[in-house]
């Protein structure tokens, strides 16, 4: 399926019951509202766009890093140096004896060996769940092995100039997926993760991601999620957040440049929706950094590789001298660290539930103008110059952090902290929803 096949019918689906009127409910491709949640206002209408020279940037560095580039020069004596990249996609080139060369082709070559073993894998591991909830690491697999299928590796003529356009999409995100490292989100901190509160500037100044490329997954949350306003998002966790056929957010896939800080030409986010028969398809989708909703939750997986602890990958058990035979590739899947992402070198961001203790009354602070009647929910956030306590080697502090006698510098540092979203007074009832009523317009016909 093509990704604007996949995105028109994403996008047409009807707004969910909880969905507030002015959401992101989009029956109309003509509005772009689709890719304003994407570029931020101002992308305009329609389906068409001018996202190309910062695609093209981009693909200039993956067939390169792909091993693309030198294989052109090696077999065809063409330098990928000299190629148009900035006002164009370089798609395919000609060659000494005037001969076409497939630039996406080459470049997915390089990664086919790869996605084919991914592909057998995720046969073996397990179907996914059709809601795509409850993922564990070694569905990575199936999640990046499913942005492709057998005919994006085929060469092609490039005869019908409206599939152009995907296939160098297809190719893009295909290839640097597979170049990228893999993380993976717990599911009780994936809703957090994508509505994370904006960054503050130092902050987003301060962000250098681990890897050239990074592509991070997590269980589904609704796209209406991301661009909720703080009472929206409430309301939805309250009323438990349920995946249906409406678009959702699988993760995304990030660059750094080489000096590890972000890369904002662009990023990509792993849109799924139900295709026209109902299976659940996913593509990787071009997105702008910004202020809007989807760039916050870019800049949100930003925070997260940046700053975040992530657990390396387990190591496998011998795999023996068939590496990648059936038989070998069933132990490794039913096998703990192939479970938990070794396979695929998945690294999962560490996290403990915090316990769960009942709610403790408090007393209103003194000279407050009258006790709380309601509590509320506080959206998920990163809060600066937190102080974390100097631990020596075996593991106790080495002195008080807040007391007296706490020492910056010697008995505690400052860092970011992440802090999941959290009920504010969770003694207290929050507020019942507002009821809305339209106001009935005479002039309208009757139903």
């Amino acid at each position: 399926m093509s990704v604007r096949t996949l995105l028109d019918t994403a996008f047409a689906q009807s707004a969910a019951p909880a969905a507030r009127d002015g959401g992101f409910s989009v029956t109309d491709l003509g509005s772009g509202a689709w890719k304003e949640f994407l570029l931020g206002a101002g992308a305009g209408p329609g389906r068409s766009g001018s996202w190309d020279e910062q695609l093209a940037v981009l693909w200039k560095r993956v067939v390169a890093e792909c091993g693309a580039a030198q294989r052109l020069a090696d077999e065809n004596d063409i330098d990928w140096e000299l190629a148009p990249h900035e006002s164009k996609a370089v798609l395919a080139l000609c060659g000494p004896d005037d001969d076409v060369v497939d630039v996406a082709a080459a470049a997915l070559a390089t990664q086919r060996e790869q996605w084919e073993l991914e592909r057998r894998f995720a046969r073996i591991h397990r179907r996914l769940p059709a809601d795509l909830s409850g993922l564990v690491p070694a569905d990575v697999g199936a999640l990046r092995s499913g942005l492709l299928d057998e005919q994006d590796f085929r060469t092609s003529t490039y005869a019908v100039q409206q599939h152009r356009a995907v296939r160098w999409l297809r190719a893009l995100t295909g290839t640097a997926a597979y170049l990228a490292a893999a993380h993976m989100v717990p599911a009780p901190l994936a809703l957090d993760v994508v509505t994370t509160a904006p960054l503050d500037e130092p902050t987003r100044d301060a962000l250098r991601l681990p890897a050239p490329w990074s592509l991070i997954t997590h269980d589904a949350v609704p796209l209406r999620a991301a661009q909720a306003d703080d009472d929206d998002l409430a309301a939805l966790v309250e009323a438990g957040v349920c995946v249906g056929p409406e678009p959702v957010i699988l993760g995304g896939l990030l660059a750094a440049q080489p000096d590890g800080r972000l890369d904002t030409t662009s990023g990509f986010l792993l849109i799924s929706s139900l295709d026209a028969a109902g299976k659940r398809r996913w593509v990787l989708q071009p997105a702008a950094y910004g202020d809007h909703a989807g760039g916050r939750v870019l800049y949100g997986y930003a925070a997260q590789l940046a700053f975040a602890r992530w657990t390396p990958p387990p190591a496998l058990p011998d795999p023996g001298p068939r590496p990648t035979s059936r038989s070998t590739l069933g132990r490794i899947a039913t096998s703990e660290a192939g479970g938990a992402g070794g396979f695929h070198g998945v690294r999962v961001l560490d996290f403990t539930p915090p316990p769960e203790e009942p709610p403790e009354e408090r007393p209103a602070p003194t000279g407050s103008r009258g006790p709380l009647v309601f509590g509320t929910w506080r959206r998920a956030h990163w809060k600066p110059g937190v102080r974390i306590g100097i631990r020596d080697s075996n593991g106790r502090l080495v002195g008080p952090v807040y007391k007296d006698g706490a020492v910056e510098g010697l008995t505690f540092t400052r860092d970011r902290r992440f802090f999941p979203r959290a009920r504010v007074r969770p003694d207290l009832p929050l507020a019942p929803t507002t009821p809305v009523y339209r106001i009935p317009n005479p002039g309208a016909p009757s139903r």
